[in-house]
Protein backbone atom coordinates (compact mmCIF):
# COMPACT_ATOMS: atom_id res chain seq x y z
CA UNK A 1 0.00 0.00 0.00
CA UNK A 2 1.33 3.40 -0.68
CA UNK A 3 1.90 6.24 1.59
CA UNK A 4 -0.55 8.54 0.25
CA UNK A 5 -2.95 5.78 0.74
CA UNK A 6 -2.27 5.79 3.96
CA UNK A 7 -2.35 9.38 5.06
CA UNK A 8 -5.53 9.65 2.79
CA UNK A 9 -8.26 9.69 5.84
CA UNK A 10 -5.88 12.15 7.82
CA UNK A 11 -5.70 14.70 4.74
CA UNK A 12 -9.78 14.55 3.67
CA UNK A 13 -10.00 15.82 6.84
CA UNK A 14 -8.64 18.77 6.63
CA UNK A 15 -11.12 20.98 4.69
CA UNK A 16 -14.32 19.83 6.53
CA UNK A 17 -12.08 20.63 9.94
CA UNK A 18 -11.51 24.35 8.23
CA UNK A 19 -14.82 24.89 7.60
CA UNK A 20 -15.95 24.03 10.86
CA UNK A 21 -13.06 26.11 12.71
CA UNK A 22 -14.35 29.18 10.59
CA UNK A 23 -17.89 28.38 11.42
CA UNK A 24 -16.84 28.11 15.04
CA UNK A 25 -14.62 31.68 14.90
CA UNK A 26 -17.74 33.35 13.63
CA UNK A 27 -19.48 32.14 16.39
CA UNK A 28 -17.05 33.22 18.93
CA UNK A 29 -16.64 36.73 17.35
CA UNK A 30 -20.48 37.05 17.41
CA UNK A 31 -20.92 36.14 21.20
CA UNK A 32 -17.73 37.43 22.87
CA UNK A 33 -18.53 39.33 25.86
CA UNK A 34 -16.67 40.82 28.20
CA UNK A 35 -14.27 38.45 28.22
CA UNK A 36 -12.93 38.64 24.73
CA UNK A 37 -12.38 36.11 21.87
CA UNK A 38 -9.18 34.70 23.87
CA UNK A 39 -11.12 32.74 25.84
CA UNK A 40 -13.96 32.25 24.43
CA UNK A 41 -15.01 28.81 24.14
CA UNK A 42 -15.94 28.59 20.32
CA UNK A 43 -12.50 30.27 19.98
CA UNK A 44 -11.00 27.70 21.33
CA UNK A 45 -12.96 24.56 19.63
CA UNK A 46 -11.81 26.64 16.86
CA UNK A 47 -8.34 26.38 17.67
CA UNK A 48 -8.85 22.84 18.16
CA UNK A 49 -10.31 21.94 14.93
CA UNK A 50 -7.37 24.42 13.48
CA UNK A 51 -4.58 22.30 14.67
CA UNK A 52 -6.82 19.16 12.99
CA UNK A 53 -6.53 20.78 9.72
CA UNK A 54 -2.80 21.07 9.81
CA UNK A 55 -2.64 17.68 10.58
CA UNK A 56 -4.26 16.81 7.46
CA UNK A 57 -2.06 19.68 5.52
CA UNK A 58 0.50 18.20 7.21
CA UNK A 59 -0.35 14.08 5.79
CA UNK A 60 -1.06 15.42 2.47
CA UNK A 61 2.04 17.53 2.27
CA UNK A 62 4.01 14.06 3.09
CA UNK A 63 1.56 12.05 0.46
CA UNK A 64 3.08 15.22 -1.82
CA UNK A 65 6.57 14.36 -1.56
CA UNK A 66 6.15 10.51 -1.85
CA UNK A 67 4.09 11.13 -4.65
CA UNK A 68 6.79 13.61 -6.55
CA UNK A 69 9.63 11.46 -5.34
CA UNK A 70 8.02 8.49 -6.77
CA UNK A 71 7.67 10.43 -10.27
CA UNK A 72 11.34 11.38 -9.86
CA UNK A 73 10.20 15.06 -9.75
CA UNK A 74 11.66 17.76 -7.45
CA UNK A 75 10.33 17.34 -3.55
CA UNK A 76 12.37 20.50 -2.36
CA UNK A 77 8.89 22.50 -2.72
CA UNK A 78 7.02 19.27 -0.57
CA UNK A 79 9.53 19.51 1.90
CA UNK A 80 9.12 23.17 2.70
CA UNK A 81 5.42 22.43 3.14
CA UNK A 82 5.61 19.92 5.19
CA UNK A 83 8.02 22.13 7.66
CA UNK A 84 5.87 25.35 7.28
CA UNK A 85 2.89 23.44 8.24
CA UNK A 86 4.69 21.74 11.47
CA UNK A 87 6.16 25.67 12.07
CA UNK A 88 1.91 26.94 11.54
CA UNK A 89 0.86 23.97 13.67
CA UNK A 90 2.98 25.08 16.46
CA UNK A 91 1.70 28.53 16.17
CA UNK A 92 -1.99 26.53 16.16
CA UNK A 93 -1.04 24.91 19.43
CA UNK A 94 0.26 28.14 21.18
CA UNK A 95 -3.26 29.58 20.10
CA UNK A 96 -5.04 26.36 21.19
CA UNK A 97 -3.17 25.90 24.87
CA UNK A 98 -0.79 28.91 25.73
CA UNK A 99 -3.00 32.27 24.78
CA UNK A 100 -6.14 31.42 26.27
CA UNK A 101 -4.29 30.59 29.79
CA UNK A 102 -2.34 33.90 29.16
CA UNK A 103 -5.71 35.87 28.80
CA UNK A 104 -7.18 34.53 31.68
CA UNK A 105 -3.89 34.79 34.15
CA UNK A 106 -1.57 37.77 32.71
CA UNK A 107 -3.76 39.13 30.20
CA UNK A 108 -1.12 42.16 30.59
CA UNK A 109 1.30 39.97 29.06
CA UNK A 110 -0.49 39.72 26.08
CA UNK A 111 0.07 43.40 25.37
CA UNK A 112 3.41 43.65 25.61
CA UNK A 113 6.89 41.85 24.99
CA UNK A 114 5.29 39.46 21.94
CA UNK A 115 7.64 41.35 19.42
CA UNK A 116 9.29 38.39 18.93
CA UNK A 117 6.52 35.73 19.30
CA UNK A 118 5.47 37.68 16.38
CA UNK A 119 8.44 37.69 13.90
CA UNK A 120 8.29 33.63 14.12
CA UNK A 121 4.60 33.83 13.38
CA UNK A 122 5.38 35.48 10.36
CA UNK A 123 8.04 33.88 9.46
CA UNK A 124 6.39 30.30 9.46
CA UNK A 125 3.58 31.70 7.24
CA UNK A 126 6.35 32.66 5.12
CA UNK A 127 7.62 29.06 5.43
CA UNK A 128 3.93 27.46 4.78
CA UNK A 129 3.68 29.92 2.02
CA UNK A 130 6.57 29.23 0.12
CA UNK A 131 6.10 25.57 0.47
CA UNK A 132 2.67 25.49 -0.63
CA UNK A 133 3.01 27.35 -3.66
CA UNK A 134 5.78 25.49 -4.70
CA UNK A 135 4.19 22.28 -4.02
CA UNK A 136 1.14 23.22 -6.42
CA UNK A 137 3.17 24.23 -8.85
CA UNK A 138 5.30 21.17 -8.78
CA UNK A 139 2.90 18.64 -9.18
CA UNK A 140 1.30 20.75 -11.96
CA UNK A 141 4.71 20.11 -13.70
CA UNK A 142 5.01 16.71 -12.88
CA UNK A 143 1.26 16.07 -14.40
CA UNK A 144 0.34 14.41 -11.28
CA UNK A 145 -3.09 16.27 -10.35
CA UNK A 146 -5.27 18.44 -13.23
CA UNK A 147 -3.64 21.62 -13.25
CA UNK A 148 -6.97 23.44 -11.69
CA UNK A 149 -5.99 21.08 -8.44
CA UNK A 150 -2.86 22.61 -8.66
CA UNK A 151 -3.57 25.49 -9.19
CA UNK A 152 -6.05 25.52 -6.38
CA UNK A 153 -3.42 24.44 -3.91
CA UNK A 154 -0.91 26.85 -5.00
CA UNK A 155 -3.44 29.94 -4.67
CA UNK A 156 -4.43 28.27 -1.47
CA UNK A 157 -0.85 28.51 -0.16
CA UNK A 158 -0.88 32.48 -0.94
CA UNK A 159 -3.66 33.12 0.49
CA UNK A 160 -2.50 31.69 4.15
CA UNK A 161 -0.06 34.74 4.24
CA UNK A 162 -3.02 37.39 3.64
CA UNK A 163 -3.32 39.07 6.74
CA UNK A 164 -6.64 37.48 8.64
CA UNK A 165 -7.67 35.34 11.62
CA UNK A 166 -6.26 31.89 10.58
CA UNK A 167 -9.25 30.15 10.03
CA UNK A 168 -10.01 32.46 6.93
CA UNK A 169 -6.15 31.92 6.23
CA UNK A 170 -6.27 28.03 6.16
CA UNK A 171 -9.14 27.73 4.53
CA UNK A 172 -8.54 27.52 1.12
CA UNK A 173 -5.52 25.33 1.01
CA UNK A 174 -7.68 23.32 4.08
CA UNK A 175 -9.97 22.66 1.53
CA UNK A 176 -7.11 21.92 -1.31
CA UNK A 177 -5.15 19.34 0.72
CA UNK A 178 -8.62 17.75 0.87
CA UNK A 179 -9.09 17.50 -2.87
CA UNK A 180 -5.74 16.55 -3.10
CA UNK A 181 -5.25 14.07 -0.67
CA UNK A 182 -7.99 11.87 -2.45
CA UNK A 183 -6.33 12.36 -5.50
CA UNK A 184 -3.06 11.27 -4.37
CA UNK A 185 -4.02 8.51 -3.15
CA UNK A 186 -5.26 7.40 -6.72
CA UNK A 187 -2.71 4.61 -8.01
CA UNK A 188 0.31 6.15 -9.66
CA UNK A 189 0.02 6.03 -13.29
CA UNK A 190 2.58 3.78 -15.22
CA UNK A 191 4.64 5.47 -17.77
CA UNK A 192 5.62 3.55 -20.82
CA UNK A 193 9.53 3.58 -20.99
CA UNK A 194 10.46 6.12 -23.91
CA UNK A 195 11.88 4.88 -27.10
CA UNK A 196 15.78 6.71 -27.19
Amino acid sequence: MELASLLRPVGVVAGPAAVLALVLLVGGLVTAGEEGLDTSPLATASSALLLVALLGLGATAVSALARLRAADRGVAGAAIAVVGTVLVAGGGWAALFVLPALAKEAPGVLDTGLESVVVGFIASYVVFTVGWVWTGVALIRAALVPPALGVLVAVGGALAFVPAPEAFRLLVVSVAASLLARRLAAPAPVHAPQPA
